[in-house]
């Protein structure tokens, strides 16, 4: 059972809202002797001791679920809730809300939350009273949103998604002033979030609700999140049904076979392309994604294992859009182009036809390593180098190809057309990223036109090419031709 609760108490002179003497708040009340103080209905501002049970959650709260209880539980539980909620008159919030009025748990109770939910709830389970800061002014001035986003910056605990659903509020709120909902550059003034910032996590809140819900879980990084938000459709469209189908593929490679969004990015682009690989039906081919600038950083990673069984997330306040702040990582999102309808499987095919598949299939999986910031190890891009100095008789062909990329990827000097002056110019350009992406662009490229070459057996360093490409960036799946090698290759070792 609960102790009686205390009689609300009253501020003091000089404190604002009362008149400061109890003896006019009487006159002002035309109370009697007999009547008491507390039946004066409390005042903006005032501080408050209330049942938890007299309060209303709020319906703008965008919590999923009170993380993190077991701590307050035990600290309320012992001192009582030392930091005072906010509360609203239930009926003035419905006046002034009316779009949220139906949303309302309990309607019939006095108040409603501001912010304090956890707070709230600890009281409930406790049996603690609860301290809260009476302002109806904050609906009267429509300003709610702006207290719970306030609210969630300052306190720990919130994933994205539900971040991104409370700027997502403020995003629909009227204007206090005028009819009309806030701008994009409002959203940000009031978010305290920069311009940036906020399009990303707009951006979240456009992803399938598997993907949302990883994001939720912590499964899934913000950061991860927002790439496979840039991916597009053949028309250039990232909220499509083709688009979900990318981000929704690109989040399942990345659970199921613990690949970067990078590479679950280039994994799409290699079987989007996969024209005749191994001997598989074509399907639709894909646009090779444009180059990020030098500065970029490469995006999140997966952070938990794959085995958790996400449910859909259902936004309160729905989806938003996002008027503006894209990045220039938009750039490396994988364009697909529309399927022409399905083939007839390959029958018997030609092993050189096999292998030139295989081979266009790995010149794509060098262009998009080469896209990459981080495109190799030290080690691997060494061991590159090694083999290409080792050959010196394969430069000229390496060269070329390798020329071929970089120039595609835009990358160095590109009003060099012949790969000598190129690679001169590279030399003397005192850009040190650069000439170490050309090195190694030069070591790959001689391993790939050696691999690509017909009529000869692969060795060990066509597999040792392969499986640098299979474990890199690039995400390469071997195709059936090159499996055979690779096993063909270990049979004789044996």
């Amino acid at each position: 059972m609960t102790t009686p609760l205390p009689r609300p108490k009253r501020k003091k002179k000089g404190e604002g809202g009362g008149s400061g003497t109890l003896r006019a708040d009487r006159e002002k009340a035309g109370l009697t002797g007999s009547q008491d103080i507390h039946a004066l209905p409390p005042e903006d501002g005032e501080l408050l001791e209330l049942d938890p049970k007299t309060i209303s959650p709020n319906p703008m709260n965008t919590r999923f679920e009170l993380r993190d209880m077991d701590t307050m539980l035990a600290d309320v539980g012992e001192r009582g809730v030392h930091t005072p909620g906010v509360v609203m008159h239930t009926k003035v919030f419905m006046e002034c809300y009316p779009q949220w009025a139906p949303k309302v748990e309990y309607p019939d109770r006095t108040f409603i939350l501001g912010p304090g939910h956890r707070r709230h709830a600890a009281a409930l389970a406790t049996g603690r009273v609860m301290p809260a800061v009476l302002r109806d002014d904050i609906a009267r001035n429509r300003r709610v949103e702006e207290e719970l986003l306030s609210e969630n910056n300052s306190r720990a605990g919130l994933s994205p998604i539900e971040q991104a659903l409370a700027i997502d509020l403020l995003r629909q709120r009227v204007h206090e002033d005028e009819d009309r909902t806030l701008n994009f550059d409002e959203v940000v003034e009031r978010a305290g979030y920069t311009a940036g910032t906020v399009s990303k996590y707009l951006a979240l809140l456009k992803l399938p609700q598997e993907v949302q819900q990883a994001i939720h879980t912590g499964a899934l990084s913000m950061r991860a999140g927002y790439s496979l938000s840039l991916l597009k459709d053949a028309g250039g469209k990232k909220e499509s049904a083709d688009a979900h189908a990318l981000q929704l593929r690109g989040w399942q490679l990345m659970r199921d076979e613990e690949l970067s969004v990078e590479a679950a990015k280039n994994r799409l682009a290699l079987e989007a392309k996969q024209e005749f690989h191994a001997g598989k039906p074509p399907v639709a081919p894909v646009a090779v994604p444009e180059p990020r600038e030098e500065s970029s950083a490469p995006a999140g990673e997966v952070k938990t294992s794959p085995n958790q069984t996400p449910k859909p997330v259902t936004p309160p306040g729905g989806s938003s859009e996002t008027t503006q702040g894209e990045t220039t990582a938009a750039s490396a999102a994988v364009a697909v182009t529309e399927k022409t309808g399905e083939p007839e499987p390959a029958e018997a095919a030609d092993p050189e036809v096999l292998r030139k598949a295989a081979a266009d299939q790995r010149d794509l999986a060098c262009r998009l390593l080469l896209a990459e910031e981080r495109y190799a190890k030290a080690s691997e891009a060494n061991a590159r180098l090694v083999t290409a100095v080792l050959n010196p008789n394969e430069w000229k062909q390496a060269a070329a190809k390798a020329h071929e990329w970089l120039v595609e990827l835009k990358k160095g000097p590109s009003s060099k057309k012949r790969p000598t002056d190129y690679f001169a110019a590279v030399a003397t350009s005192k850009d040190s990223s650069l000439m170490q992406r050309a090195a190694f662009a030069i070591g790959l490229a001689a391993d790939e036109v050696r691999a690509a070459q017909p009529d000869r057996e692969w060795d060990a360093r066509d597999v040792a090419h392969v499986q640098f490409l299979a474990t890199s960036r690039a995400s390469y799946r071997l195709s059936e031709w090159e499996q055979q090698q690779v096993d063909r290759l270990s049979r004789g070792k044996q």
